[in-house]
């Protein structure tokens, strides 16, 4: 989407040079016609606009590619015609790092799996382990007899502990095996747990860095278009030369375009 509203700035401030290289070689054209300025101004302003015409052609190009891929990452990828009501803008997103680090252990399919892996190590391990006690059970009886209701009752009531013939040793490393595997599955969930907090902080901080880099990418946008400005006022009272004011062109326009790419990054 971003990508998108990026493809369409970029557009725009193609559409621009090419107008403003129209009107350098309109003025070219009318010096060279009133002797004022030499042949060579003609040709570069003819070489400026064909090449910014051809910047235009490829950034229309990508234009189309940026709606293919937002039309197919919206599974509509037959969709061509529609317009974005949204602009390549600076706005604040609230979030601190410590709540960007909780959703992401929250909502991570694979630390999560990992967490279910490692809580199964873990009743592996328990389970090996009671191999080893023995079978209690419990038995009780009562009973009563005789001519009369009320003799020779009898009580009865014990207990056993049983052990099945099994294989101590064989018993021990299985149980060495489920810890084994209980550290290995709780190291793995610690690592991908920092991998995790690793990327979360590596993005914030990208954030932070593009929301500083704004203001500073469109101060020097408008140093560049004050610049140029100036070299187009002194090209049009023929004080200036074709070198300078595309030099100036130059540096405005890839202003530009720095500063829509660092709100992209932002947004991104």
């Amino acid at each position: 989407y971003y990508n998108l509203l990026f493809a369409l700035q970029q557009v725009q401030v193609y559409e621009d040079t090419v107008k403003d290289f129209e009107l350098h070689l309109e003025q070219a054209k009318a010096y060279y016609d009133i002797g004022t300025k030499a042949r060579i101004d003609v040709i570069t302003a003819e070489y400026n606009l064909g090449k910014a015409r051809l910047n235009l052609i490829q950034a229309k190009n990508t234009l189309k590619i940026a709606y293919v891929q937002l039309s197919n990452a919206m599974g509509m990828p037959d969709l061509t015609d529609y317009n974005v009501i949204d602009n390549l803008k600076m706005k604040s997103y609230g979030i601190g790092i410590d709540d960007a680090v909780n959703t992401a252990y929250e909502t991570s399919p694979e630390l999560l799996a990992s967490k279910k892996r490692a809580d199964a190590a873990e009743l592996l391990v328990r389970s090996s382990k009671r191999a080893f006690t023995p079978d209690l059970s419990g038995f009780a009886g009562y009973t009563r007899g005789g001519r009369h209701i009320d003799t020779d009752d009898g009580y009865q009531i014990g207990a056993q502990f049983t052990y099945s013939t099994v294989n101590l040793l064989l018993l021990k490393k299985q149980v060495d095996e489920a810890k084994a595997t209980y550290k290995k599955e709780a190291a793995d969930y610690e690592n991908i747990k920092q991998n995790i907090y690793y990327e979360v902080k590596q993005a914030y901080l990208n954030l932070t860095t593009a929301q500083e880099s704004i203001q500073v990418a469109k101060l020097s946008m408008e140093q560049a278009k004050e610049q140029y400005d100036q070299a187009s006022g002194r090209y049009k009272v023929g004080l200036g030369d074709a070198i300078e004011l595309k030099d100036a062109e130059t540096t405005y326009r890839n202003s530009q375009l720095d500063y829509y790419n660092t709100l992209l990054n932002y947004h991104v």
